[in-house]
């Protein structure tokens, strides 16, 4: 009888299979003429009472479909999550580093405050040690989403803090990103299963991962005696980029899973300060000083022709172009003229696109691909794709 266990989970009737057994049922106590036609009061009632059920033995699988976290949501995923000590990553705001430039040691407040050319708020979330000389600070949006702030932008403190010279942003923001959804969850837990077999620069890179804001990042590691000239990384060290996470967030991650002795390449430094005590309860301070670096994004251009299929369907270049826009891009990932096929014909069968080149500089097109260094993320604006449209 079902619902039922068996060794492939909880089995379940259909709507018809309940609503077949409930008129059988019936039919035995009124006798074979009831009336159990749909626009009848009996037949009615018969769909009511297979509706009801249907929806409790719906409800019962789904809740033994919560204890899997393969198959989990919402706050039962959440709760299930904490076992393998993570949690869902909420929305975030989008965030951006700042050179902070001081005459003296200053101490920024929560909610310091710094404006954008375009109005826009960046802020620190809790207070922040600034030492004499030049210290790079994340500043955070003041609302959650994909805010923008071209490199240089963030420059007008609004909060009056005095000992800041200037404040500057190097590098443009780093948008911010919706909360994590159900399947996202999926495979970051099963990917916070690996943590204990990998390598040392494995590691990293997963705790890395795990890191509140982190969009993207790649990792190396030289471990020969011998300079590597092709990704310029001294012997016996490592080199991570990272796209958006906070600096000290990071920096905390990275000092926790480094091997000692290996050195870090990076122009992003942070430190990761430990307090211990000794036997007779002093403390006893150790600065770990970690480096990273940040994404360097590089303009991709685009041609296409389409050719219209019928002379009197135009073809949508817009549309064509939001999606290449559209297309998310892995820092040191190549761009393959070929692979962008797929992407323009995303967006419609009613055209033939031909001719797909793409370009570094906007001026020289190959219909192969183009690379990336190692640090090196591309980026498509609207204004670097030309589509050519045939009749």
């Amino acid at each position: 009888m079902k619902p039922e266990f068996t060794v492939d989970g909880i089995s379940v009737q259909t709507y018809q299979e309940i609503y077949d057994e409930l008129a059988a049922s019936y039919r035995l106590i009124y006798g074979d003429d009831i009336n159990l036609d749909a626009d009848s009061p009996d037949g009615q009632r018969v769909a009511i009472e297979a509706q009801s059920r249907l929806d409790l033995q719906t409800f019962g699988l789904t809740l033994y479909q919560q204890l899997d976290p393969d198959f989990s949501f919402g706050t039962a995923q959440n709760r299930l999550i904490k076992l393998s000590g993570i949690s869902r990553r909420p929305g975030t705001r989008s965030q951006v580093d700042v050179s902070v430039t001081t005459d003296r040691p200053v101490t920024l407040p929560a909610d310091y405050a710094v404006e954008d050319t375009l109005g826009q708020a960046w802020t620190t979330l809790t207070s922040v040690d600034v030492p004499l000389g030049t210290t790079t600070v994340t500043l955070f949006a003041e609302e959650f989403g994909a805010l923008a702030a071209d490199a240089s932008t963030v420059t007008e403190p609004v909060t009056f803090v005095t000992g800041v010279l200037t404040v500057t942003n190097p590098l443009a923001a780093t948008p911010g990103v919706d909360e994590e959804t159900a399947e996202e969850l999926r495979i970051r837990r099963n990917r916070s299963l690996e943590n204990p077999s990998t390598s040392t620069i494995g590691g990293i890179f997963t705790a890395v991962t795990q890191v509140a804001g982190v969009t993207d990042l790649a990792a190396y590691e030289n471990d020969t005696d011998v300079y590597d000239a092709i990704l310029d990384i001294d012997p016996h060290t490592m080199w991570v980029i990272v796209e958006g996470g906070a600096v000290d967030e990071i920096v905390e991650a990275i000092a926790k899973n480094k091997t000692g002795g290996t050195g870090l390449k990076g122009a992003v430094t942070g430190d990761y300060v430990e307090t211990l005590y000794k036997p007779n309860g002093d403390p006893y301070i150790i600065t770990n000083t970690m480096l990273f670096d940040r994404p360097t994004e590089i303009p991709l251009y685009i041609n296409v022709t389409a050719t219209r299929k019928d002379p009197a369907i135009p073809v949508d270049a817009a549309a064509i172009e939001n999606a290449l826009v559209a297309r998310e891009w892995a820092i040191n990932e190549n761009a393959l003229a070929s692979d962008l096929y797929s992407t323009v014909y995303s967006t419609g069968s009613t055209f033939v696109a031909t001719d797909l080149e793409v370009s570094l500089d906007g001026i020289t097109y190959v219909a192969t691909s183009v690379e990336t260094a190692a640090d090196e993320k591309f980026t498509v604006d609207v204004a670097d794709i030309v589509v050519t449209e045939v009749i």
